[in-house]
């Protein structure tokens, strides 16, 4: 899942360094915070989403949704 969720983040992203990541997710999905946060930052090692921040929103169903990301501003 978190290696589906960052190909999007990167394609996002286009090369900027991604600051934090928001992810809504249904309860059935039974996804828990800090264990998205571990999977997140071990597949991000050494791309754009390195150190990224991830929040999860739990809504009722099962969808998992790629909400928004931050990325830093253009230099």
């Amino acid at each position: 899942m978190c290696e589906a969720l960052l190909e999007v983040v990167e394609r996002r992203a286009a090369g900027r360094r991604v600051l934090a990541v928001r992810v809504r997710a249904g309860d059935d999905l039974r996804v828990a915070e800090p264990a998205l946060d571990q999977a997140f930052a071990l597949v991000a090692e050494g791309t754009v989403a390195a150190g990224a921040r991830v929040d999860l929103v739990t809504t009722a169903g099962d969808q998992l949704v790629l909400e928004s990301i931050e990325v830093e501003p253009c230099a």
